[in-house]
């Protein structure tokens, strides 16, 4: 998945792209940017990283598609720092 990030420290505006082979991954792409799109960077730093638990897809899907979530919102946040530096 491609994620890209502009903005600013006020409003950070999330793109993703993900092949259409990749369906849960473009749903977990999906989700994230109703989470976190136009948020501000602090927000999106303070974002509970268990968000996917939060959710109950641990109880739906394998570990392993948990930590892909996780990652691209650790790649989110990555991002945004290196943005608003």
């Amino acid at each position: 998945v491609f994620i890209a990030i502009e903005g600013s420290s006020e409003k950070i505006n999330l793109f993703f792209s993900a092949p259409e082979e990749a369906p849960t991954t473009r749903g977990f792409a999906s989700v994230l940017h109703a989470a976190l799109d136009g948020a501000s960077a602090e927000e999106i730093a303070n974002f509970d990283e268990d968000f996917p638990s939060r959710l109950g897809i641990e109880k739906l899907i394998s570990p392993l598609r948990v930590r892909g979530m996780r990652g691209m919102l650790f790649r989110i946040k990555r991002k945004t720092r290196e943005l608003v530096g």
